[in-house]
Order: C-alpha cells, then structure tokens, then sequence
C-alpha cells in the first residue's frame, strides 16, 4: 500500500539486537531521466547487491521447495486463525457490482482505481465469430469491477451468516490491483487472508485493537518457528542476516507518537528508523493528519476503518534491512466515524451508497478485520529476495532481465527464457 523504498544487501546483521546498525537506505522516490536516457525499469539501489548472491532464496530452496514450503506456511496460518481467532473458511468472490460501495477503493486516486469490465448477460450463440451487437446494451448487463479488498464485503457476510460476537470468516483473497508498479514487494497481484470478527459495541477499543494484534503477531511468529525448522537450509545457507529472527514480542507506537520520535524523517524515514529500533511494530492511527497538520502516516478509504483505532504490522526484513509491511487493520466504523471521515475526504456523496446507508442505519453487526499479505508473509518467513519467488505476478521484460544475475528466480506467468 505504501511505495517502499529499499537498501543493499552489503550489510550483516547476525542478533535481533543488531537492528539499529542497519544505515538508513537511500532515497528512491523516483526515477529521473538522466541526459535524455530512458531510465531503467528500477534503480539498482533497490535491487539485491551482486555482492550477495547468496541472499536468495533461490540458494536455500529448490523450485520445487519452495512451493511445498509455500503450501506448508498456508496451511500453518489458515489453521491458526481457524483455532486462535475463532474464524471459519468462507468462499471468495473475484469481483464487485459497481456503485454499490462495496469495493475497496484503496486511497481514492484514479491511477488506483479498480479494473472494471461489462457483463453482458446474452445467451450468444457459438462460435468463432460472434455478433458483437448482441454483446451491446443488454437490458441485464452488469458493470463488475475486479475485487480490491474485501473490507466491506466481510462485514456483510458476518450479518448474513448470523453470526455471534467472537465469531467470524477469514478469505483467501486475491485481487488485481493495477495502479502499482512491479518491485521487490510490490506486485499487481495481491493475496491476503482476509478476515474478519463480529464485535459488541464495548470492545470497539484501541485495547481490543491491541489484543487481535497480538493474537496474530503469535500466529506469524510460531509460523516462522515451524517453516525453519521445517526447512532448516533456509537459514543453514544464505546471507547472514536469514539468520535473524522476528522479536516474540510487538511494539505498540501511535502514528503521533512516531511522528514524535522522528520529526526529521518523512513517512518511509519514520517507518524504517522504528523497525530498526524494535524490530516488529504496530502503528495505531491511520488516516487523520497529524497534529501539526502535516500528512497522515497513509491515506485510508473513509468507509471502512475508524481511523482512531486502525493501523499496520510493519518488521524489519531481515534480508532487505528495511521496513516491511505485512498486515494492516482495524475496528470498523460505526455511523459517526463513518460521517466524520467521509466529511473530512469531501466524500458525503458516498453516504447514498448501499454499503454506507446499512451502516448510518446501524443494519451491520459491529467489527474488526483486516488482511495479513500472504506473499509477504511467505517472502518474510521463506526469506526471499523478491515477492515473485513465493507468487506468479505480472514482471516486465526488463526486470525478468534486472534480477536474473541477482540470484532471483521469478515465477513467470509466460514463457520466459533463461
């Protein structure tokens, strides 16, 4: 969700301890033209050093290791949030009606708008060539668009299936999320394990907030203990800092308060100079400005999460030394966040939404939910170099070309020679 930048792997890092020695990475906001020169799909800075082939994971695992580790860790964490949270597997849809207010419109730009397509709905007959007339104005068309997040969509099916407070569902979700550029952790491709629990009014609370926090933060940290004993090359081999490991324990910090500790740093400075520090954090507080009326630490849809008490599990990547996000959350919003939040986006026409009527008529169940990234859940705990190694994305022909001679095996959606 948040453009990440990264650092060289030329660094070694041997005990948890050891975090703040990580030297801050360079700025990599952008690529300029350089003497009229086309630039290259990414900077090198925020590749792999060739000085560390090692690193990856292709010198760990086996092709074939790596997805029986993938199906390994999925099985682990699904079962996990079966037996821990209380949750049940549900069926997942892949895309939305449009207007219904149900999708996830991410941070509200157009560039991150959702794919949208025409379901015409025609009983066309078969063949090679089809009447494309008959595809035209269908009185039972459906304008759909590609799921994004199934924030929304969650807490309807929690009312739907009835159920009671400490109840929910959790998804295997994957959507197709165009607006964002192809790099180590980022893919046009995104898969969660979406979930959500059903809530009493009283626990809509920053110390409920903290408490499923924690219980996930378990699930992660038991997970990394069960794949790498599971597969010990994984640390046997590699770089030195596959050797370290997430702390047991998570730090609580509001965005305020980060904002605070760091004045001299932007959002991603903050952000990196905390998981240094504490290795694994919890950011509560995404969506408002800050106090001194600078920018929040994330833009956040306002029908979704009370701002107040939301936030994200960032660590620090023991392979790329920097800020990793692997899971963002929250309370819902009841109707006064909900009005408040969409006031303060210039947003009101949203309330004639389907979605946000039910929930300004209190016709939803009170709750909390998030999404946990799988990929970078399984490029953390497998400890990849690449988010393409442990999920098929979309990569660009140059890049296939950019991190072949860094060690990083991409998993190809075509044919790709070698």
């Amino acid at each position: 969700m948040i453009m990440i930048r990264f650092i060289s792997l030329a660094v070694v890092v041997t005990t948890a301890s050891a975090f703040s020695t990580i030297p801050r990475p360079p700025d990599t906001h952008s690529v300029a033209h350089v003497n009229g020169e086309r630039p290259t799909y990414m900077p090198s800075r925020v590749l792999p050093s060739t000085e560390n082939l090692p690193a990856s994971s292709t010198h760990r695992l086996s092709r074939i290791e790596i997805q029986k580790a993938i199906t390994d860790v999925k099985r682990f964490v699904e079962a996990r949030l079966e037996s821990d949270m209380n949750l049940i597997r549900h069926v997942t849809p892949l895309a939305f009606q449009r207007g219904t207010g149900v999708n996830d419109e991410l941070d509200g730009s157009k560039s991150k708008a959702s794919v949208s397509f025409v379901v015409p709905n025609v009983d066309a007959p078969r063949g090679i060539k089809i009447d494309e007339s008959l595809l035209k104005d269908s009185p039972f068309q459906i304008e759909a668009e590609v799921v994004q997040s199934l924030a929304k969509w969650k807490r309807i099916m929690l009312d739907r299936l009835g159920m009671d407070v400490g109840q929910g569902i959790y998804c295997d979700s994957t959507s197709i999320r165009k607006g964002y550029k192809g790099d180590v952790t980022h893919s046009a491709v995104a898969d969660q394990w979406d979930y959500e629990i059903r809530i009493s009014k009283e626990q809509r609370s920053v110390d409920q907030l903290k408490s499923y926090v924690k219980t996930i933060w378990k699930i992660i940290t038991d997970a990394e203990d069960f794949i790498l004993e599971k597969y010990p090359n994984i640390l046997l081999q590699g770089h030195p800092t596959a050797k370290m490991r997430l702390p047991k324990e998570i730090t609580f910090l509001t965005a305020e308060e980060l904002h605070q500790m760091f004045p001299d740093e932007d959002v991603y400075g903050r952000e990196n100079a905390a998981v240094r520090k504490y290795g694994a954090i919890f950011i509560i507080g995404m969506g408002w400005p800050m106090k001194d009326g600078s920018a929040p630490e994330e833009v956040r849809s306002p029908s979704y999460d009370d701002w107040t008490m939301n936030g994200d599990i960032m660590v620090l990547n023991p392979i790329t030394g920097y800020r990793h996000e692997i899971s963002s959350m929250g309370i819902r919003v009841d109707k006064d966040a909900l009005l408040k939040q969409l006031e303060h986006r210039g947003m009101l026409h949203e309330t004639e939404y389907s979605f946000q009527k039910a929930v300004l008529n209190d016709e939803l169940p009170y709750s909390y939910g998030g999404g946990i990234g799988i990929s970078r859940t399984l490029m953390l705990l497998l400890r990849t170099a690449h988010i393409g190694e442990v999920q098929c994305g979309l990569w660009h022909d140059e890049h296939y070309k950019q991190v072949r001679p860094l060690g990083i095996d991409l998993i190809p959606d075509r044919i790709v020679r070698e």
